[in-house]
């Protein structure tokens, strides 16, 4: 049989039906972005580390010149290096029938035969090299489908300067390459006009006028924590500085690592930051509704306990708003979260190359969300419950005393007050005598507000963005990269070129820049006398001239 207390509490539910909806509505919100972000993230997560363990992702990447093929596999023997491996990388031309434009990309050498070797790469259709041809070529998935190849396709691609027609065997996924943007940097991934291709040793080697020798070195280490793998990387650039080191790279700081582990950052951060928001609104204004609801039944409960319903009856009976609100609101959650995780994981998908993501279901975290919401609402309701048992039944029957009155702040404005009208003075009244709800309220719209505002002008901030660069900084059209450095002839043979109004040559180089302890890897830009087409500002937006030397 249902007590007395269950129907009481189920009437009184549907009598505020409202409010209540309102405040489900709030929590299943909290506990679905809880829920859905946290399931991501572990999905995303998981796959990450499955793939670059898988897979061997290395540790560093070091940039050559060119090096013998000895010098590289002497690495190995420094101290904290595990592993090492040379290859051939650099950039390519890649011209297609369907495409006009010229399409840029990467070329890396890998072994003849498949094996395992750091930087692995995983084949999702066709084959590894036959053997037969030195000709062929194995391109990056995401390049292949955007630009409609498969096994058994030609491309053509300018290596150095000479042409080549490859022939597509396969096509296959990289951890180096799980965000697929140049190295030289970008913002998004653009798989139609970027492309990876792997190539044999031999014909990379020969291509690239580096018979017996690599321009590049990847490895692991036995500790890859920062401070060991800089150290590590100081010895290489040392021993390798004969062979005219270009660059050093560690893992944390190649592209597609970084805007994978900033991703996962801050999805880590919303996922916990953005349900507190949702779930802290709730329980205030939860608090607000019972402390009302129980100053209604003042009489009710004073009754109660004189018909001998014991504190802790009283106690469970009013949690249980709380618990209702939290229980209903977390089951909703939970189904929202979990349809928000599965669109979340399809959106990703998109722009980020992991094989295995996919959205699993992750108990822990159901029953976390859940936890989560039944406890906020439980706490939202501790006040209104804490003044229910604490009356008495002899002063519970008798009406509450008066409010203790008093002229507020805003009566003392007297030029203000004067001016307002009988109602409004019951209004402002009303907000400063209850200053907890009335801060409740103002938190609760500025917390709104800032959620919309937040989300509205992020699109007209990436406005302004591109505006900024492309109107005030960059004034170039286009922007072409050379593979070596050339002398001052090159612009002027690209001014006389058909539709070039004017050129400007810059120089960039990517450098260490240390103070004491501390260093940083960045590139400079060299620009000349009288730049027009790039334009440094600085942070009041005026234009900054460049001394002749120094940095800036």
């Amino acid at each position: 049989m249902v007590s007395v207390l269950i129907r009481k509490l189920l009437r009184d539910l549907l009598s505020h039906k409202m409010a209540m909806l309102a405040l489900v509505v709030i929590v299943a919100v909290g506990v679905g972005c809880f829920v859905g972000m946290a399931c991501v993230y572990l999905d995303m997560d998981g796959s990450r580390q499955r793939y670059y363990v898988g897979y061997r992702l290395a540790d560093f990447t070091v940039d050559l010149k060119r090096a013998p093929e000895a010098a590289v596999e002497a690495l190995a023997t420094l101290p904290n290096v595990r592993s090492v491996r040379g290859r051939v990388s650099l950039s390519v031309r890649v011209e297609l029938p369907n495409r006009p434009e010229p399409i840029s990309g990467t070329a890396i050498s890998m072994p003849e035969r498949s094996a395992p070797v750091l930087n692995d790469i995983l084949l999702r259709s066709g084959t590894w090299f036959s053997g037969r041809n030195e000709k062929e070529v194995i391109l990056n998935e995401a390049f292949a489908r955007a630009n409609g190849l498969c096994p058994g396709s030609r491309v053509r691609v300018l290596l150095l300067d000479s042409q080549h027609d490859l022939l597509v065997v396969g096509t296959a996924m990289s951890p180096e390459f799980v965000y697929l943007i140049p190295s030289s940097g970008g913002l998004a991934p653009d798989p139609a006009r970027f492309g990876v291709m792997y190539l044999t040793k031999d014909f990379s080697q020969k291509s690239c006028n580096l018979e017996g020798a690599w321009n590049q070195a990847i490895g692991l280490t036995h500790d890859n924590s920062r401070t060991a793998l800089d150290n590590t990387l100081r010895l290489i650039e040392e021993k390798l500085d004969p062979y005219g080191v270009t660059q050093t790279t560690p893992f944390r700081d190649q592209p597609s690592v970084w805007f994978l582990h900033d991703e996962l950052h801050g999805l880590k951060v919303s996922a916990t930051v953005v349900p507190i928001i949702f779930l802290g609104v709730a329980a205030l204004v939860l608090n607000i509704l019972i402390g009302r609801i129980v100053a209604q039944q003042r009489t009710v409960i004073g009754t109660l306990r004189a018909l001998g319903y014991s504190t802790g009856a009283i106690l469970r009976h009013y949690l249980g708003f709380g618990f209702v609100v939290g229980a209903v609101g977390g089951v909703v959650g939970l189904l929202f979260g979990l349809w928000l995780q599965n669109q979340m994981v399809r959106i990703y998908h998109d722009y980020y190359a992991l094989p295995d993501l996919e959205a699993h279901l992750y108990p822990n975290v159901l029953l976390a969300g859940l936890a989560i919401s039944i406890g906020f609402a439980l706490a939202g309701t501790v006040k209104g419950v804490r003044y229910a048992v604490q009356l008495q039944p002899a002063e519970a029957m008798r009406p509450p005393p008066p409010e203790r009155g008093g002229r507020v702040l805003a009566e003392r404005i007297g030029f203000i007050w004067t001016r307002l009208s009988f109602t409004w003075k019951m209004i402002v009244r009303a907000v400063f005598r209850n200053p907890f709800r009335s801060g409740v309220s103002v938190a609760a719209a500025f917390i709104a507000t800032a959620l919309i505002f937040g989300v509205l002008s992020m699109r007209s901030g990436l406005d302004y963005l591109m505006r900024y660069e492309f109107d005030k900084v960059s004034h170039q059209d286009i922007t072409v990269s050379l593979r070596d450095p050339t002398g001052s002839r090159t612009p002027s043979e690209v001014r006389g070129l058909p539709a070039v109004a004017d050129v400007e040559p810059q120089l960039s180089v990517t450098c260490n820049l240390s103070h004491g302890p501390r260093r940083k890897r960045t590139s400079v830009t060299g620009l000349p006398r009288g730049n027009l087409l790039c334009t440094p500002l600085d942070a009041e937006g005026r234009p900054i001239v460049v001394p002749d030397e120094g940095l800036v």
